[in-house]
């Protein structure tokens, strides 16, 4: 477990506070507590405080009503936006401290623009020196005091002080010698040594009555184990040197200690006895002349504990023992602890968004089978980390998953649902269960770390439905009725539709013969359909109305049940349809009851329907089949004839007790009618959920307008049409408005036509013309409005190459801005980037959105790299995914430095980017807006073949050596963030990239061996003031495999340009150093009338002695000539060549 700096601090401060609160309760009470207790009650106090302050352990409630957060981050940023960006409050004064978490938000808003000053280190510093200095004051004083006692000790001669110390030692029940050593370092009597303590006197000067007195008290002091507590308070006292407090808890416990001596010794003694004994103390105190040592025990004391000690000696008052004392400072200072925190609140719900958000990655990685995702959240030093190259799924398909956060272990766990490949099965020479059955699996995610570091440290599987995974040594399938809650008890349900067409093969023989053995009997269908273990299974019965309806009893060993509903689909196997455990209760949430309803309808078979409806609903079920077949036959059919569902999307509701089914139908001569459902379910009174109505949804209980939103934005997809005239209504749809009528004709009218649909009136509002791109492209904007006056909504419509429109989107209610400039927001990516006056932005910029439909949970925002026509540049890759949330400015995204660019493998311009945003409303509908922006990141500027010999970079203050094969084949092109590629030559062919970034940025995103980790090769060459200056080559082909030459000549550059390493790179400091390496080329100076006006500029900078009057002259003949010309190229140039030119022409 990895504690921060920040974490040891928070201990520190939250300890030291709550033991300081709780001291202030016997240090405010003090004469009070004196009279009432013993001091040897108030002793253990301090005891107990003293020992809480070492103990390095927070005992924190999870939501502690004190919250302390430490501001031990100032921060220097005058750009208030990114404040709003990283969620923060803006001050008039942006300068400011603030928290760990508010600075790690600033950072991750934009590290390369944010100041920001950590203390924490230095505090921890200073405190680490504070306690060793002060750690080695104590040891160095007593280690001298008890080298003075040692070596000038001598062993008392005086009998009658030996008798007197060994009666003590008897009256005391001390067994162990004590020697009574005499020493001059000694000034007052005292008890040193902790493992072998000792006795010493100044002299033995010394009555055997004071004696008596003396010993006593020391040798209570042992008895005590006093030395001991004493070590216990000066630790403690280090340890929180800076805390006033604890040196009064320290002072006053010293007190204690010897006033509890006192009592001991004079307990039970008369007035003349105590009288006795306090003058020796005098007469001691008198003959002290140094301050006392904190880990001996001095018989004398200072002149106020002196009138403290005495009041005590005679105080015969009858006082408490002091355990309730004790008690009630132990509760207070864990009630203290308990209710104190100190550092950030932790957000439980920002720690669950955080675990799900990377659970949902992570089980995605399985779906999509992306390597990269899989790795993206896990802990670098994480064995799962270590093992990147062994993420494969083999054989099998994911298809569908569930999360779900544990708050109590701070765990995810994912349930997936796979089938295996028969392709992949035969191509793999696996031996697995049948493709196209669908299995379950359960893994759980362990995290590490808080916040937004926190990442995935390690994954256990906790149980399967699949026998291929599962073997006698580890058997992962269902054993316990916990073990099929957490793969069934769940969103995914119960499995779809199997039967033995499927050709189920688990076992051996014929598929078939295995098929119908296996799903032909309900309790081996369940067995092997849910990956059952049970130790007894036992037919329940069937049902009265429906024989093909049969329950089964499966007990496992640990006496848990599950009873399972079995139905026979048509005879074609047993399928399990419901479950409860053996008390009739069902964890079934109603997205899993709607979804077996859709199931239902889209099978049209009401057996999938009747296990999950309440009794009564059952009934009228069982009425309605019989009207189905004139009362006289019963039958499962479920639904008409046509049109007929042909697929479905789960909307929730405010209510977890419904949710709605949104389905697409077709079929007999009807295309693409959307209609809704509304699931209700209730709980009986033993637990089990079941449905208890469905209706129809309709605009009585929701706008038009609310209604298309949840038909066509819900994530089934838009009507499609055919490249021909009249699909759904007849009519032509050579234009975009009777091509929206025709895609939404059903909406709202019925296929019986009864009744006219919900759509009054369709208008154009926007068009726009392509004329770049696929032979001139066509998008149009129209506005739908309804026949309740609700809300008009507007689609997007797109003409294909045949003349013919369809829909290809919604217009959401988005506005994108990034200072100044306008982002066009649109259904999709072509249509945002067709729009007029699409903006160049840069990385650093900021772009602010703003929503019409609020949404709820945060906005998704993924970052692509596309191309004109905008589809991906690459498929499986983006340069940014993350989730907005609201700011007093709006949603603020901040425009990454993009990875995709450095991939591309041309050199066009402009690079187009679309931000895809996804969002879910209060309604609970679906939106989808895509903006886009371009990124000149090549300018087009005279590019001269480069000579062998040095090229200077002003942008990123450095000279590069550049190869031999180089000269006149390799021309460059400067980029606006000062990068610059090297090409070939009048070829759109890259071979590198030079380049300087933050060298902290390259290791916060891709680790601290950054150039290994980089997305595409690269070549470090050095690090100087925070930068790393690198070359970064590319990744794929950028040349014609056909053409042989062209082929020949990159490879032979290629490898030329590899072979460059950090001893040619030569940074500012050096620029006119000679040793670094040889600017001049003699081959070069000869030809100076062969370069053009902007390559002599381009080289200036760089040139020395001749080399300089060569180019110098050249030019000025260039000046004389052309003079036009000549300046034209001189502006094209980079100004330390512009001020070379001003100065020679002074110089003139």
């Amino acid at each position: 477990m990895r504690i921060s700096y920040m974490q040891i601090m928070n201990n520190l401060m939250q300890i030291g506070l709550t033991v300081s609160l709780a001291a202030l309760v016997p240090l405010l009470l003090r004469r009070v507590l004196k009279k009432r207790y013993p001091a040897r009650a108030v002793c253990l106090v301090w005891a107990l405080l003293a020992l809480r302050l070492l103990v390095p352990v927070q005992l924190t409630l999870p939501e502690a009503p004190v919250q302390v957060t430490p501001r031990t981050n100032y921060v220097m940023q005058d750009d208030r936006m990114l404040f709003e960006q990283a969620g923060l409050p803006v001050e008039q004064t942006p300068a400011r401290w603030v928290t760990d978490e508010q600075a790690a938000a600033l950072s991750h808003a934009n590290t390369s623009q944010t100041t920001t000053f950590n203390l924490t280190a230095v505090l921890l510093g200073l405190w680490l020196a504070g306690v060793v200095i002060s750690a080695i004051r104590q040891a160095v004083s007593y280690g001298i005091l008890k080298r003075r006692l040692d070596r000038t000790a001598g062993p008392a001669e005086r009998a009658d002080l030996l008798d007197v110390l060994a009666s003590q030692c008897s009256g005391l029940g001390i067994s162990r010698k004590i020697p009574l050593l005499i020493s001059p370092a000694a000034d007052c009597p005292m008890l040193a040594g902790f493992i072998r303590p000792a006795l010493y006197l100044p002299d033995e000067n010394i009555s055997a009555a004071d004696a008596a007195f003396i010993f006593r008290h020391e040798l209570t002091h042992c008895r005590h184990g006093d030395l001991w507590l004493k070590l216990l308070l000066t630790a403690a006292q280090c340890v929180h040197w800076f805390n006033p407090l604890v040196y009064l808890i320290v002072r006053f416990a010293q007190e204690d200690i010897e006033l509890a001596c006192d009592d001991a010794v004079v307990r039970g003694q008369n007035a003349a006895y105590r009288r006795a004994y306090g003058e020796t103390i005098l007469r001691s105190a008198i003959a002290q002349s140094r301050r006392r040592q904190s880990l001996v025990s001095c018989f004398g004391d200072d002149k106020k504990t002196l009138m403290r000690r005495f009041e005590g000696l005679f105080d015969k008052s009858v006082k408490k023992r002091g355990a309730a004392l004790i008690v009630l400072v132990a509760l207070l200072t864990a009630t203290l602890g308990g209710t104190i925190a100190v550092g950030t609140k932790k957000d439980p719900a920002a720690a669950e968004a955080r675990a799900l958000l990377m659970a949902n990655a992570f089980a995605q990685a399985y779906v999509d089978e992306d390597a990269a995702e899989y790795m993206k959240y896990l802990d670098p030093d994480s064995d799962l980390a270590k093992n990147e190259n062994h993420f494969s799924t083999g054989a099998a398909v994911y298809r569908r998953y569930v999360t779900r956060y544990d708050p109590e272990t701070g765990t995810a766990l994912i349930v997936f649902e796979y089938v295996w490949d028969a392709d992949r099965v035969a191509a793999m020479d696996v031996h697995a269960p049948s493709p196209g059955v669908p299995f379950r699996e359960a893994m759980r995610l362990h995290f590490t770390g808080e916040g937004n570091d926190m990442l995935i440290s390690s994954m256990t599987f906790e149980v399967s439905s699949d026998p291929f995974t599962s073997d006698p040594d580890n058997n992962y399938l269902v054993s316990s009725l916990d073990d099929f809650k957490l793969l069934y008890a769940n969103d995914l349900g119960l499995p779809d539709f199997v039967s033995t067409s499927d050709g189920l093969t688990i076992g051996s023989g014929d598929p078939t013969q295995a098929a119908e053995t296996l799903l032909g009997h309900p309790t081996q269908a369940a067995e092997t359909l849910l990956g059952l273990s049970p130790a007894t299974s036992q037919l329940s019965g069937t049902d009265i109305v429906a024989p093909d309806i049969i329950k089964v009893t499966f007990t496992f060993r640990d006496n848990s049940k599950v009873i399972l509903t079995m139905v026979n689909q048509f005879g074609q196997g047993w399928l399990p349809q419901d479950w409860t455990d053996g008390k009739n209760a069902a964890d079934r949430s109603a997205a899993d009851l709607a979804q077996q309803y859709a199931r239902g309808l889209l099978h049209k078979s009401g057996q999938y329907i009747y296990p999950i409806l309440t009794p009564e609903k059952q009934q009228e079920f069982i009425s309605q089949q019989y009207e189905m077949t004139g009362g006289t036959q019963w039958t499962w059919k479920f639904g008409s004839s046509s049109p007929s569902v042909r697929d479905y999307v789960l909307v929730p509701t405010d209510n977890d007790s419904s949710y709605r089914i949104i389905c697409r139908m077709d079929g007999g001569g009807i295309g693409d009618v959307r209609t809704g459902y509304l699931v209700q379910t209730t709980c009986e009174d033993g637990g089990r959920r079941m449905i208890s109505d469905v209706t129809e949804l309709s605009d009585a209980d929701m706008t038009q307008s609310e209604l298309f939103r949840l038909y066509y934005s819900t994530g089934l997809a838009l009507p499609s049409l055919p490249d021909e005239v009249g699909n759904f209504s007849g009519l032509p749809r050579t234009d975009s408005l009777t091509a929206a009528q025709d895609a939404f004709y059903y909406f709202g009218n019925p296929v019986d036509g009864s009744k006219t649909g919900w759509i009054a009136d369709v208008t154009q509002i926007q068009s726009i013309v392509r004329s770049d791109i696929r032979g001139g492209a066509y998008i149009d904007i129209v506005q739908l409005t309804f026949t309740d006056g609700s809300d008009p909504i507007n689609v997007q419509m797109e003409q294909t190459g045949t003349g013919y429109w369809k829909p290809t989107g919604i217009q959401e209610d988005v506005s994108a801005m990034s200072g100044a400039n306008v982002l066009p927001v649109s259904a999709d990516a072509f249509g945002a980037i067709s729009f007029a006056n699409l903006p160049t932005l840069n990385t650093g910029d900021i772009i602010i959105f703003n929503f019409g439909s609020k949404p709820v949970g945060g906005v998704t925002l993924v970052n692509r790299l596309v191309n004109a026509a905008g589809s991906p540049r690459y498929q499986n890759m983006t340069d940014d995914e993350t989730t907005l949330t609201r700011t007093n400015s709006g949603y603020v995204y901040t425009i990454p430095q993009s990875v995709s660019e450095l991939l591309a493998s041309d050199l066009s311009v402009p690079f187009y980017h679309a931000l895809t945003l996804e969002y879910t409303d209060a309604q609970h509908i679906r939106h989808t807006a895509v903006t886009a922006y371009m990124t000149n990141a090549m300018t087009q500027l005279e590019n001269p073949p480069l000579p062998s010999g040095g090229y200077y970079s002003d942008a990123l203050g450095c000279i590069l050596k550049l190869p031999q094969e180089f000269r006149n084949a390799v021309s460059a092109n400067i980029n606006t963030d000062g990068t610059t590629t090297f090409f070939v030559k009048d070829t759109d062919s890259v071979l590198m990239t030079l380049t300087a970034q933050l060298l902290s940025v390259l290791k916060r995103d891709f680790g601290e061996n950054w150039a290994e980790n980089y997305p595409v090769p690269v070549r470090p060459l050095a690090e100087r003031d925070g930068l790393a200056y690198f070359l970064i080559y590319p990744s794929d082909v950028q040349y014609d495999p056909a053409d042989e030459q062209a082929a020949a000549q990159y490879q032979t550059l290629f490898e030329a340009a590899q072979r460059i390493s950090p001893e040619d790179l030569a940074l500012d400091a050096d620029l006119h150093d000679t040793s670094v390496y040889e600017r001049r080329n003699m081959e070069d100076t000869e030809h100076y009338g062969d370069r053009t006006t902007a390559e002599l500029l381009f080289y200036l900078p760089i040139s020395d002695g001749a080399y300089t009057e060569g180019i110098l002259a050249t030019l000025d003949a260039r000046y004389r000539e052309d003079k036009a010309a000549f300046e034209q190229a001189l502006r094209a140039a980079d100004s330390t060549a512009q001020s070379l030119w001003a100065q020679h022409l002074a110089a003139q």
